[in-house]
């Protein structure tokens, strides 16, 4: 399969709740990391996806968003991964930046310029990650 999106991590559905327009389902993509994903109901069964179900997690880079750490900051999506930045690619207005999650697993963001020197991003700095469960797309094999 190949896609546009910069972060496409493999994984198993482990969870979902049902609701009547939503189904929200939780994929592990390594055993310390769950990546949750909001779809229609119809999309659920459209897919047959079940809980044992591999599929792919799919982010753009556009998606992620940078914060720096703070344990008073609060959020309110359940997609947040903090790590070490393990590169930075600077272009012309925005920064390609790679955060390492865990040791095979790691987050591409693309945020501007300004935001990444506001940040004070450093390769191996401390940086968190979120992104919304919406912004999870789902590939599954037919």
């Amino acid at each position: 399969m190949q896609t546009s999106a910069r972060n496409c991590f493999s994984g198993k559905v482990v969870g979902i709740k049902k609701g009547p327009i939503l189904a929200e389902l939780e994929i592990a993509v390594s055993q310390q990391t769950l990546v949750v994903s909001h779809i229609p109901f119809a999309t659920l069964s459209e897919m047959g996806l079940a809980v044992g179900s591999p599929v792919r997690a799919l982010i753009k880079a556009s998606q992620v968003i940078l914060f720096s750490e703070d344990p008073e900051l609060r959020l309110s999506t359940r997609n947040r991964f903090c790590g070490s930045v393990s590169a930075l690619h600077q272009g012309a207005v925005n920064t390609e930046v790679i955060v390492q999650i865990e040791n095979d697993l790691s987050l591409v963001a693309i945020v501007t310029n300004e935001s990444a020197k506001e940040l004070d991003l450093q390769v191996g700095g401390r940086v968190g990650t979120a992104f919304t469960p919406s912004s999870v797309l789902l590939a599954a094999e037919a």
